[in-house]
């Protein structure tokens, strides 16, 4: 439930939000949080439904103070994946946010109750305001427009697989290999750390340029890959991508986690994959 706070900021290094693929609106059929409730003094009485909601306002965002404590929904608030918090939309929800300045827009869910900042509509997730190109102005003059999950997930449905693949599948260089000392190594301060305001960066990673990637698995079938792939995205809200084998008869679709910037992100993804039972991934380096 974030407030204003002059602490709160922006991650160390650079962040390329291009990776992060927007929030996938899905059918919600467990409780949904919609209680009237009161903050500063001020009572608040959510919408049933966020299908038809459209506002115009301003929008901020919240990061390194708040990133992995719990949102108003009890869910592990994370600064990398696309959220977002609002006063009255039911949580969760899906809403598209558009920036009115440049055009961009995003699709995040609403999962935490805010800002509480008089003149605010919306609080988005660092990786949303970067994605929304606002993230050093603070601010930004934006469009919400709720997403009915159901009509989204025909809309998708209808769409053929070609034009996914050709920008989440990408050919196999064969130069990926698995960096086998790499988890010995003590890990560094990085972009999950809980004090903000650490480097992010690892010695492996930045001084050779390295991308560090989860492969957790290799599939035949492709439409397995995709439902793994977003399985994944809801998993961790990291980025996750598909990479094609070179064999051209039977090509295996290999689904990967990342780039992750550090051992200590790797150690944290593989301790959800083990709690989802989803396997023990290896490490892989492009």
């Amino acid at each position: 439930m974030p407030l204003k706070d002059v602490n709160d900021g922006a991650p160390n290094g650079t962040f390329d939000a291009s990776q992060i693929p927007d929030a996938v609106p899905q059918i919600h059929k467990g409780p949904v949080k919609n209680s009237p409730y009161t903050v500063l003094g001020k009572k608040y009485y959510p919408l049933k439904t966020a299908v038809g909601y459209q506002a115009q306002g301003i929008a901020s965002w919240y990061g390194t103070k708040f990133h992995g404590k719990a949102t108003a929904i009890g869910e592990t608030y994370n600064m990398y994946s696309m959220t977002a918090a609002h006063k009255t939309l039911p949580i969760p929800s899906y809403v598209r946010v558009t920036n009115l300045k440049n055009g961009r827009s995003a699709i995040v869910r609403v999962n935490d109750r805010g800002p509480f900042v008089k003149g605010r509509e919306i609080d988005l997730s660092y990786a949303a305001a970067l994605k929304l190109g606002f993230q050093q102005q603070g601010t930004a003059t934006v469009r919400v427009e709720g997403i009915d999950p159901r009509t989204y997930t025909a809309s998708q449905t209808s769409v053929t697989n070609k034009p996914l693949l050709k920008t989440a599948v990408k050919k196999d260089t064969g130069s990926s290999h698995l960096l086998s000392t790499y988890q010995a190594a003590k890990p560094q301060a990085d972009r999950y750390a809980d004090t903000p305001g650490k480097a992010h960066t690892t010695g492996a990673s930045s001084a050779h340029s390295k991308k560090l990637f989860l492969q957790v698995a290799a599939l035949q079938d492709q439409q397995s890959a995709f439902k793994l792939r977003h399985r994944l995205q809801q998993l961790t809200g990291m980025p996750v991508k598909i990479v094609e084998g070179t064999d051209t008869q039977r090509p295996l679709h290999k689904v990967r986690i990342g780039p992750l910037p550090s051992s200590t992100v790797v150690n944290k993804i593989q301790q959800q994959l083990n709690e989802a039972r989803l396997g023990k991934p290896h490490l892989v380096v492009e």
